[in-house]
């Protein structure tokens, strides 16, 4: 009879866990707009309480601009072995990565001689190599992913126009031309569909 009982209590437990794990994620998810200002980002989050991997450290924040504005971002990359930039829609769901340029990881990034890595958003080409396209939203998610990284920074974020983009970012930055950046987006339409097609 324990053993039912202990089964009983065991399924119990799982079941409560799990709906404190969508009430929580529910919760952040409907309170992210007033949490989160326009243009920055929140400190590092720790959700493992609510069970996710402790070896990811998320820093989390949201975009917002207007057709001739960009955002330009600035952070010393997390120490350990993975990071990424990745943006999403109003609604959270990722950027096509396979038709744009939502996301640059570690090895994709490129890194200024003073040892800052600095990302432009916008909807159009800046012609830098670290950009993200906004594919046509004026506003969504964007997340520093930390994975197994002993630093999750939070990067310092400027909105600047459009056309001072170049201005502001340093001479030594890395520029792409349009054929470049067809190359590019051609080899993550590839990826995209080598890793998906069935």
């Amino acid at each position: 009879m324990n053993c039912g009982n202990s089964g009983f209590e065991h399924a119990k437990r799982r079941e409560e866990t799990l709906g404190d794990f969508v009430h929580d994620n529910l919760q952040f998810f409907l309170q992210f707009g007033a949490a989160a200002p326009p243009n920055a980002f929140m400190p590092p989050i720790d959700r493992t309480a609510i069970g996710a991997a402790a070896e990811n450290k998320p820093v989390i924040g949201r975009w917002e601009l207007g057709p001739d504005e960009a955002l330009i971002l600035e952070v010393e990359p997390p120490e350990g072995v993975h990071w990424s930039y990745s943006l999403g829609n109003p609604w959270w769901e990722t950027i096509h990565c396979g038709r744009h340029q939502p996301r640059l990881n570690v090895h994709q990034a490129v890194v200024d001689s003073d040892g800052l890595v600095r990302v432009v958003l916008c909807g159009r080409d800046p012609g830098v190599a670290n950009w993200l396209d906004t594919a046509g939203y004026n506003n969504g998610a964007m997340i520093l992913r930390c994975v197994r990284t002993t630093t999750a920074p939070t990067p310092r974020a400027r909105v600047v126009s459009f056309d001072d983009v170049a201005s502001a970012l340093p001479a030594e930055t890395k520029r792409i031309t349009p054929d470049e950046r067809a190359s590019v987006l051609e080899r993550r339409r590839r990826a995209v569909h080598e890793r998906f097609a069935w």
